[in-house]
């Protein structure tokens, strides 16, 4: 049970225009930005945000959602394990794959440049101290470009915040099955 309510039916016109616009590229309004919604700025800025890392962008789907799911793995938030493992079956990725992902990502059937970005990605949430100069010059060495290197970092920025604000808010992802 969350811990604020979510908003169903915003009153704000542009609140209501986000909603459309979500429900349109995710098939619904997940929790995460209902709950958002209470605050129709935050909710704006984080739609672009998403949109801008997981639906547009230089990586594939597949890796960014499994960069998604990993962090989400890491720590322990069930909100965002289920929303990027329904997304990856949903983009065909087989779900012993996607089980992979989550308890085993040194053997996940990326390349070996997706393999750096997804690396770098989770040692940005799992070690923010070390800044990862050993991983950008291995991503780099395997082809990775700057574009890709910041979109990585971006993607695992956007899921670690989106992981404490679901894990604070209580939001529980059974309420996102039942749409």
């Amino acid at each position: 049970m969350s811990r604020i309510p979510l908003v169903d039916t915003p009153a704000e016109d542009r609140a209501l225009q986000l909603f459309a616009e979500i429900k349109d590229q995710l098939g619904a309004v997940p929790s995460l930005f209902r709950a958002y919604a209470q605050h129709v700025a935050l909710l704006e800025a984080n739609w672009h945000k998403f949109k801008a890392l997981m639906i547009h962008g230089c990586l594939s789907p597949q890796l960014k959602e499994g960069m998604g799911l990993v962090i989400s793995a890491d720590n322990h938030c069930d909100y965002g394990i289920y929303h990027h493992s329904v997304t990856l079956q949903n983009l065909g990725v087989d779900p012993k794959e996607v089980m992979r992902i989550r308890v085993d990502p040194k053997h996940i059937h990326f390349s070996a440049k997706e393999q750096a970005l997804f690396d770098l990605a989770r040692h940005a949430n799992s070690s923010p101290d070390d800044h990862g100069e050993r991983l950008i010059a291995a991503a780099r060495k395997l082809g990775a470009r700057d574009d890709e290197i910041v979109e990585a970092l971006g993607v695992s920025e956007l899921v670690a915040g989106f992981n404490h604000t679901a894990d604070i808010l209580g939001l529980d992802p059974q309420r996102d099955r039942e749409e």
